[in-house]
């Protein structure tokens, strides 16, 4: 989805203005739509200006405090979850018998494949004869 001026401004953090000497120059491709408007391209805007990420300081965001078993109550949804978990162990557990067995079958037709007949040696004469 092609991103107008404003927008592509917005989101790379700098002003129009910028953004249009950026296209003009041919630092960034940007062609017009039909009603002529700028459809500039994501990647072709992070390319020419990356995005600046928020700066996150440990005022604005607290580190969260790990939460111990004892002030922790168990509510319906974990008792859920915990059951799916249970059944998808179970399911894995299956699956991996499932696969154990399908690789001893595959063994044991490869072996039943293999030529186990002994070599017979011939002489050179008896090879060119076909015999």
């Amino acid at each position: 989805m092609a991103l107008t001026l404003n927008q592509a401004a917005k989101a790379c953090g700098r002003s129009k203005s910028t953004l249009l000497n950026a296209i003009n120059s041919g630092r960034m491709s940007a062609p017009k739509d039909d009603r002529g408007r700028y459809a500039i391209d994501p990647a072709e805007l992070h390319r020419a200006f990356p995005f600046q990420v928020p700066d996150r300081s440990a005022d604005r965001f607290p580190e969260p405090q790990p939460t111990t078993l004892e002030n922790h109550s168990t509510t319906p949804t974990d008792r859920g979850l915990e059951r799916e978990v249970e059944l998808l162990r179970e399911m894995l557990a299956k699956a991996e018998a499932n696969a154990d067995h399908w690789r001893a079958m595959a063994e044991r037709q490869q072996a039943l494949l293999e030529d186990k007949r002994p070599k017979e040696s011939r002489s050179l004469f008896q090879r060119l004869l076909g015999r």
